[in-house]
């Protein structure tokens, strides 16, 4: 391989390798009716956590997610990163089907999580905001992280963040 060949595939490479993850990213399906439809199954009262938060504070902290994604979030990333390292990484996500992120960070500028709040309130509040996601038919804010989103790209980064969260849960 010559020097051309090898600056040309240099710098092919990367560009295929984003243009495949996002056409796989846009090919996956990620229904929330399929978690929406696990999270009405699940019992509050023998619910229990392994991981920082606890049961309520997990469900809470999803709650904000993906109520913000309608009403806006409080604090928001660089546009730079936004539009280059977020972009990158939703797509990435989305190809893979995890989304990997620390389980026990808080969404930037969100009010604290109520660690008192019983888990059938928190439960109750999750699934009307899910519903409520489902069914909104405006405009939707800027991810904190990932930018502008489309309402089935937003269906899988809520999709996937509940999955991360709820493998923290567990029934007892």
């Amino acid at each position: 391989m010559n020097r051309r060949q090898f600056i040309k595939a240099s710098v092919l490479t990367p560009v295929a390798l984003v243009l495949a993850s996002k056409l796989v990213a846009t090919l996956r399906q990620y229904p929330l009716s399929d978690i929406l439809v696990q999270l009405k199954a699940l019992p509050p009262e023998r619910l229990t956590s392994s991981g920082v938060w606890n049961v309520s504070q997990i469900l809470q902290h999803c709650t904000q997610s993906i109520s913000y994604s309608i009403y806006g979030y409080p604090q928001a990333r660089s546009p730079l990163f936004q539009y280059s390292i977020g972009k990158l990484a939703v797509n990435a996500f989305a190809a893979t089907g995890k989304l990997h992120h620390p389980l026990d960070e808080p969404i930037p500028g969100a009010p604290a999580l109520e660690p008192g709040l019983p888990n059938d309130v928190a439960l109750r509040e999750l699934i009307y905001h899910v519903e409520q996601f489902m069914d909104w038919r405006g405009q939707l804010q800027p991810h904190f992280a990932f930018g502008n989103l489309t309402k089935a790209q937003y269906y899988s980064v809520h999709n996937l963040h509940l999955q991360s969260h709820l493998e923290q849960i567990s029934i007892s």
